[in-house]
C-alpha cells in the first residue's frame, strides 16, 4: 500500500484537516478487508461512493470512492475482497481514501495506516529504481525468491501453499510460512507483538494492478519476487532502517531462514527495509 498523502488531522474538530490517508489505487481494483469485520454502510456520501465497515476491533473504517455488493450487517474475513474501488474522489491521482475512528467514539478520527500494517510510508525515486527486479539466487547477500515445484511466477495453486496463523489471509509455500510463524512468534517474544505483514505471495492478477496502478515503479506481472510465494513485505517497525525492529531481524531471521538480500539493504541497489525473503 503506497500512501500519497497521509493522515493529518486538525486540532480542532470544526477545522480543516486530512481526516484520514489516501492510498495509491485505480478505478476497478478489488478493495480488500484488511481485518474482520461486517458492512456498516453501502451507498453515497457527499456524491461520493462509500463503503463503511466495522472491525473486529470495534472500529469503523470508510472508504471513498468505493462499492459494494455485499449488504450491511454482512460478515467478511480479512483480506477478503469486499468491493471495488470506484471512479471520483478528492485527489488529482487516482486514490482511495480511507478514514478510521473508535465505534464508541463520536467519529474522533485516528490514523487508518495501522490497519494496513503501515507506520510509514517509504518512496523510492525512480531514478533509483532498476529496470527489473533483482533475480532469486542463493545466498544471504543477493536474493532468496525463484521457480519452485513447476509452478509459474503469480501462478501458484492455492494448494501449493499455506496460510500464515500469524497474518490470516497472507500465503506462502508451506516450508516458508512455517518458519515465518516461528520467527514471528520470538519476534512477539522480543517486541510484544507478531510481526505486521502487508504483503505474501502476489498472484498474476494483483501484479497487473500493481502495474497499472505504479507503472515502472512495479515490476513487470510475471515477475514479481513475490510470485513466488517467498518473498514478504513487513510493518512493525522493521520497514524502517535502523529501528530496533529491523535491527533484530537482521540478526535474527536468517536463523528461521528469512534474510533481508544484498540488493533490498540500506546501501543495496533497491532499498527496501520491508521486504524479506525466504532462502531456498
Amino acid at each position: 500500500m503506497e500512501i500519497i498523502e497521509a493522515f493529518d488531522p486538525p486540532d480542532k474538530p470544526w477545522l480543516k484537516g486530512h481526516r484520514g490517508i489516501d492510498v495509491l489505487a485505480v478505478v476497478g481494483e478489488p478493495l480488500r478487508a484488511p481485518t474482520e469485520g461486517t458492512i456498516r454502510f453501502a451507498g453515497t456520501v457527499a456524491g461520493t461512493a462509500t463503503v463503511s465497515i466495522l472491525t473486529e476491533s470495534d472500529h469503523v473504517l470508510t472508504f471513498q470512492p468505493a462499492a459494494t455488493s455485499l449488504k450491511k450487517g454482512e460478515g467478511f474475513a480479512a483480506v477478503e475482497k469486499i468491493g471495488t474501488v470506484g471512479s471520483g474522489g478528492h485527489c488529482q491521482r487516482s486514490c482511495l481514501h480511507i478514514g478510521a475512528w473508535p465505534a464508541a467514539s463520536d467519529q474522533r478520527y485516528v490514523d487508518p495506516g495501522k490497519f494496513f500494517g503501515q507506520e510509514q510510508s517509504a518512496l523510492l525515486p525512480l531514478s533509483r529504481k532498476p529496470a527489473k527486479e533483482p533475480k532469486g539466487g542463493g545466498d544471504s547477500a543477493t536474493s532468496g525468491a525463484g521457480a519452485w515445484g513447476g509452478h509459474s511466477n503469480g501462478q501458484i495453486p492455492a494448494s501449493a501453499m499455506c496460510q500464515l496463523e500469524s497474518a490470516p489471509g497472507q500465503m506462502l509455500r508451506c516450508d516458508a510460512q512455517a518458519a515465518f510463524d516461528r520467527l514471528s512468534s520470538a519476534f512477539e517474544a522480543r517486541f510484544g507483538a507478531p510481526i505486521s505483514v502487508t504483503d505474501a505471495y502476489r498472484d498474476y492478477a494483483t501484479q497487473v494492478i500493481l502495474k497499472r496502478r505504479k507503472g515502472r515503479m512495479a515490476a513487470t506481472p510475471g515477475t514479481s519476487n513475490h510470485g513466488w510465494a517467498l518473498a514478504v513485505d513487513l510493518g512493525s517497525g522493521i520497514n524502517s532502517f535502523g529501528t530496533a525492529q529491523h535491527q533484530w531481524m537482521r540478526a535474527n531471521a536468517p536463523k528461521f531462514g528469512w534474510i533481508h538480500p544484498g540488493w533490498a539493504r540500506q546501501t543495496g541497489s533497491l532499498p527496501e527495509p520491508w521486504h524479506w525473503e525466504f532462502r531456498k
